[in-house]
């Protein structure tokens, strides 16, 4: 009987986090972030190596979970102009299987990596 009354009392937890907007990006949901400069350093660093290699990279986070810790998704835009996935990302940094798995659980909007770069350098920087 405990366990069904825990269980019920994170059910209840996990139903009032909020849901995160279709249009989310790392910038706005920094404040429900888990571990904010762990987090946004990982993806950075997954955004630089894409960077490295072709020029741009681009980062779109995933929707369906609260903005704690949301999967990921870096992309590039190639030189016709079209977007081309170098990765998708669990919380934790490590690589899905299907990288490109088509879905619409990814938001609509992007950030490029000189954004995620200033971004992270503000919010970690020394106040003075």
């Amino acid at each position: 009987m405990r366990n069904v009354r825990c269980f019920n009392l994170a059910l209840k937890e996990i139903t009032r986090m909020p849901k995160i907007a279709s249009d989310s990006t790392i910038a706005s949901v920094w404040p429900h972030l888990a571990e904010q400069r762990v987090y946004v350093a990982g993806v950075r660093h997954k955004m630089l190596t894409c960077l490295k290699q072709h020029g741009n990279a681009h980062v779109r986070i995933g929707i369906t979970g609260s903005g704690q810790q949301p999967c990921y998704r870096v992309f590039y835009v190639s030189p016709l102009g079209t977007e081309v996935v170098y990765g998708s990302y669990w919380d934790n940094h490590d690589a899905f299987e299907n990288p490109d798995a088509v879905t619409n659980n990814w938001s609509s909007a992007s950030m490029d990596f000189d954004s995620v770069d200033q971004f992270l350098k503000e919010k970690v920087a020394p106040k003075a």
